[in-house]
């Protein structure tokens, strides 16, 4: 069942995704637009982490959450005739918090940019 906390929460976020696209339409930058519709640039740069990281959560990118859970992700290779079977072998395990990234040797490296960037948010 959702909380008043919760539910309040996400009314504000609703509230903050319509201010967040309405500045992404006008083409300003954030704190001119801001200073225009009066409204708070510390609120804006705020609301638009917590929908950033929301939205991360639910794409199952980051996981945030007070017990140990693992998901597998797997991407289409086209190259996995050619990958050799030390591929699959784990190189480093990333324990972050609660969390916990396996890292296979033959890891993309846009891939484990992207990983380690959000583990540095999340810290």
């Amino acid at each position: 069942m959702a909380t008043v906390r919760q539910a309040k929460h996400d009314l504000l976020k609703t509230k903050w995704q319509e201010i967040i696209a309405a500045q992404r339409q006008s083409g300003q930058s954030i704190r001119n637009w801001c200073e225009e519709n009066q409204i708070s640039a510390p609120s804006f740069f705020y609301w638009n982490k917590i929908i950033r990281e929301d939205s991360l959560i639910q794409a199952g990118v980051m996981a945030v959450t007070e017990s140990k859970r693992f998901a597998e992700i797997t991407m289409p290779n086209p190259l996995s005739e050619r990958v050799s079977d030390s591929s699959s072998q784990v190189c480093a395990v990333l324990r972050v918090h609660q969390t916990e990234i396996e890292i296979h040797n033959g890891a993309d490296a846009k891939t484990l940019e992207t990983i380690l960037t959000l583990i540095g948010r999340s810290s």
